[in-house]
């Protein structure tokens, strides 16, 4: 996370910004009977698709096998011009 930094002007006024706000391209959503349990952020489809795969395997699973469960969910989800796409 970007910290905020110090702006001096000419008129030797200190202000302040904040970091400009930051959207991930993908997500990793968890849902465990209903409810997202777990969401990770990602900036490439091959980070997702890794989470995806250790996050079956931390619950059990096989990646190809969790959504086939009756207790677990997950997706990957993609950010488009203005909302998320689940792609996987």
């Amino acid at each position: 996370m970007k910290s905020k930094k110090n702006i001096i002007k000419d008129d030797a006024v200190i202000s302040n910004q904040l970091p400009q706000p930051h959207i991930a391209k993908y997500l990793v959503v968890v849902v465990n009977r209903g409810m997202a349990s777990e969401v990770n952020y990602f900036n490439s489809f091959k980070e997702a698709k890794r989470a995806f795969g250790e996050i079956a395997h931390d619950h059990g699973y096989k990646p190809s096998e969790i959504n086939g469960s009756d207790k677990y969910d997950v997706s990957i989800w993609k950010w488009t011009e203005d909302r998320y796409e689940k792609v996987y």
